[in-house]
């Protein structure tokens, strides 16, 4: 009987801990699912894409994605149309003259022994360059979100004493499609939670068009090939089982122009004019520093005989390129036309490829699609890349911080 008794109570007590454990991975399973329906905001850069290079018939998977969604006739890069100031100003909403990064190669008198360039890894990670940036993951941590940033400018900095929750150094070498592999990991991983926006960068395009020019087979080869790093992305969200809660924001940062090797202009017998001055930046947008202010008008009265570039004092810039208001501008800035590069040495290989120039030529013009459950089907015109940081907050329901940026994309894309 006691034996019978003992039975009944140890069967009882193994129904109650199995209906315990049903119930418990209920919960879980629900918990997990609520989490993989989680919307998922992808924000994606091809460096150096021109909106020409989607007609060459290599690009399938971002013909798809604009097919289903939206695509503009172009983007209008800040000023000036380089790397390291357009990329902050899509996740920040801030002109360069505001956030402080305003070309690839910098120098700060309060930032003494150390000239900011691309390949310093200790400059782009020392916080001092970006401590003006208001980046839109420090937005979203702000809010209680999370992102995984797959290379982006200013994500291997603590900006304002925070970093996205994942991010990697830098490394170039790294492949398309091993770049997609690592944020799958990321947003697959069940150890923590997903994150709500997350970021890719591809530097292929540029490379090869800087190299080889904007119209080499080289070019159509690194396109093809991020253009199959992002079907993989898209094929490995499905996998995982959140392809259908994920928004595409898919853009490039500036275009791309060929420049002919006798299409370099020589301002060294001006500078010697002026011994005091120094060249800061060549390329298509050219600076000079150091200037005494007793020379200047001489000194731009020499610059201005020089055919196919304009110049100009920092203090009375073109009217709409916002780019005055900072010291790390140099004194005198000029521009090159479109197609020519500025140097003060005749023996300097001229780059194939060249970004820098006016940012309203179409040559200039960078990628804008975005896709996904979000966003409905349909062409628009030019859009600016001011505008993004805007568009992703709303995208995500989060209130932006105080930048430049209007709605006017916003309101373009899903009004």
């Amino acid at each position: 009987m006691r034996r019978t008794i003992k039975n009944s109570i140890q069967l009882t007590l193994s129904s109650i801990i199995f209906g315990v454990f049903l119930q418990f991975t209920h919960f879980i399973a629900i918990a997990k699912e609520q989490v993989d329906q989680k919307p998922l905001l992808i924000l994606i850069s091809i460096d150096g894409f021109k909106p020409s290079y989607l007609n060459r018939g290599i690009t399938p998977n971002l013909k798809e994605f604009a097919s289903q969604g939206v695509i503009s006739e172009g983007m209008i890069s800040v000023f000036p149309s380089i790397t390291f100031p357009n990329h902050v100003s899509l996740i920040s909403g801030q002109f360069p003259e505001h956030h402080g990064i305003v070309n690839n190669v910098m120098v700060d008198d309060s930032i003494p022994d150390q000239i900011f360039t691309l390949s310093s890894r200790e400059a782009v990670q020392n916080p001092a360059w970006w401590s003006k940036v208001n980046p839109i993951w420090n937005t979203l941590a702000r809010q209680g979100k999370i992102s995984s940033t797959l290379f982006w400018p200013g994500s291997e900095t603590l900006i304002q004493g925070s970093q996205p929750r994942d991010w990697l150094d830098f490394d170039g070498s790294m492949t398309s499609s091993k770049r997609v592999e690592k944020l799958l990991t990321w947003l697959s991983d069940s150890s923590k939670e997903r994150a709500d926006f997350a970021t890719l960068y591809f530097n292929e395009v540029d490379s090869q068009g800087h190299h080889y020019g904007p119209e080499s087979k080289e070019v159509n080869l690194a396109i093809a090939s991020v253009d199959q790093a992002i079907g993989e992305l898209r094929s490995g969200l499905q996998k995982i089982g959140i392809l259908e809660h994920v928004t595409f924001v898919i853009t490039s940062d500036h275009g791309m122009a060929t420049v002919a090797d006798d299409h370099a202009i020589d301002v060294l017998p001006i500078l010697k004019n002026f011994p005091n001055s120094k060249m800061t930046w060549y390329g298509p947008i050219a600076g000079f520093d150091k200037v005494n202010k007793s020379n200047e008008f001489d000194f731009l009265s020499q610059l201005s005989t020089v055919e196919h570039m304009s110049c100009w004092p920092k203090s009375n810039p073109p009217i709409g390129n916002h780019f005055t208001n900072n010291k790390r501008i140099p004194d005198i800035l000029c521009l090159a036309e479109t197609g020519w590069t500025i140097t003060n040495d005749s023996a300097r290989s001229v780059l194939r490829g060249q970004h820098g120039f006016d940012p309203n030529n179409k040559e200039m013009h960078a990628l804008f699609i975005a896709s996904g459950f979000q966003v409905p089907n349909k062409k628009v015109g030019l859009v600016k890349n001011i505008d993004v940081y805007n568009f992703l907050c709303r995208l995500m329901h989060i209130t932006p911080d105080a930048n430049d940026g209007s709605n006017d994309l916003s309101n373009m894309v899903l009004n």
